[in-house]
């Protein structure tokens, strides 16, 4: 059986909004069985944008009952069957993290009709449900409310079984831990038990010797995909059987956990990771705030405040002539000359800013409502300094709070490219120069 599931809700953003309306349509494959909808009470404001799109109002959901109230429904709808969903990470989400604040569990099996068009129907212009729909002919109607956009899902459904047959879609459907060949210590309850949000997993031996590290969107789902799949490369080979217990961190926030993993992979060195990001790079390249002197300098210091970090010095000196040469970084000639000098400051700022951060000294802000969690990145005269995880009820909005509350990393290349890739793809981010 099949639950084809569509939410509406308050918002995109998948931690701080609420569900508006939902609706079920359980299917065997080829009919519909049984199907459920309901307005919701998200109990706060929905966006402009979002009732323009859908037409649901705050009047409407006032008097609708709250999610808590339909929770057992959903439950029961669901129950031994395959989540399917038009984009599965955003509805299965949004019904989890409900759930969450409900503090009752809810995982099933699930499966994308995205993904598994992009597989039968190929070719598409566009696989956006309204655009697929019509290209395949189905009737979509109400678009952009649950029950009409649920419905022309499990339509489509259909079609794909029809196409490819009931197993194709459970094959495809997310990783399942009853497909895992256990072995050594590890069992089917204990990842289970993982939770499904982002964060750090760890596998340990039994002398809870840290074998493995890895950040994740989702732990369970990593853990679930890891052992399933990626086990069985060659660099893992005794792996499983040496695993203990496995060790989960939850962080709100996807990139403190990508940027705790390679801190981890720094400083603890676990055997099965790569070894290339622990590498060491003792090699610095700092700013000079001297006068008359070159724009940057070169020391061989781990612990120093680098702004870039090398394996040696000739890598250093490559990329410190490549970098001069481009910007025409050069001291004034005439160190008397305030307008020169000035200029030249500018000059070497300007170039740091388009190779390594929009200022130099600043915090990256994440606000996690439903977790009631600061997150805040610290970079500190263009290096990366650490992360602070802080309760809202005790962050007072100052910088000073932030500050004490900083945990020390070591900068490297690797976070780097993984913060300017962030900073890139997050274009709203919130940052707050310091």
């Amino acid at each position: 059986m099949f639950a084809v599931i569509d939410v509406e809700t308050t918002g995109g953003h998948l931690y701080d909004d609420r569900i508006t309306e939902v609706a079920i349509y359980v299917t065997d494959g080829k009919k519909l069985i049984k199907s459920f909808s309901s307005l919701v009470n998200p109990e706060r404001k929905i966006t402009p944008f979002v009732v323009k799109l859908t037409g649901i109002t705050d009047e409407m959901v006032s008097t609708a009952p709250t999610f808590r109230e339909i929770a057992q429904e959903v439950l029961d709808y669901t129950e031994g069957c395959v989540f399917i969903a038009h984009n599965i990470g955003f509805d299965y989400s949004m019904i989890k993290r409900e759930f969450k604040r409900l503090g009752m569990p809810f995982r099933r099996s699930n499966a994308c009709t995205v993904q598994l068009s992009q597989r039968v129907f190929k070719n598409q212009p566009s696989y956006s449900l309204g655009n697929l729909t019509k290209n395949l002919g189905i009737n979509l109607s109400n678009r952009h409310r649950a029950f009409g956009d649920a419905e022309a899902t499990a339509i489509l459904l259909h079609m794909i079984i029809e196409e490819k047959g009931e197993s194709y879609v459970r094959d495809h459907s997310n990783a399942n831990t009853q497909n895992i060949e256990f072995e050594g210590a590890l069992t089917e309850e204990m990842i289970d038990a993982l939770p499904e949000d982002p964060g750090v997993f760890r596998f340990l031996n039994d002398e809870n010797e840290v074998l493995f590290v890895q950040s994740a969107k989702n732990i369970f789902a990593e853990v679930s995909k890891f052992l399933l799949n990626e086990i069985k490369h060659s660099r893992y080979e005794d792996l499983f059987k040496n695993i203990g217990s496995i060790d989960a961190q939850v962080f709100n926030s996807v990139i403190v956990a990508e940027l705790q993993e390679i801190e981890e992979i720094r400083s603890i060195r676990p055997r099965y990771n790569k070894q290339s990001i622990a590498k060491s790079y003792p090699v610095g390249i700092y700013e000079n705030t001297q006068e008359n002197t070159p724009a940057f300098y070169i020391e061989r210091n781990p612990n120093g405040k680098a702004l870039w970090r090398f394996v040696n010095e000739k890598r250093a000196y490559n990329f410190l002539k490549k970098l001069n040469k481009e910007r025409r970084l050069t001291p004034p000639s005439f160190p008397n000359n305030k307008e020169v000098i000035n200029k030249y400051r500018d000059d070497v700022e300007s170039a740091m800013v388009e190779e390594l951060y929009p200022m130099r000294s600043f915090f990256i802000i994440r606000e996690v409502s439903f977790a009631n969690t600061i997150y805040a990145i610290y970079i500190e005269d263009f290096s990366y300094i650490g992360y602070a995880e802080i309760d809202k009820e005790f962050y007072d909005g100052r910088i000073e709070t932030l500050k004490e509350n900083i945990i020390y990393c070591e900068n490297n290349p690797y976070v780097l490219k993984t913060l300017q890739r962030y900073l890139r793809r997050k274009k709203s981010v919130k940052l707050i120069a310091c």
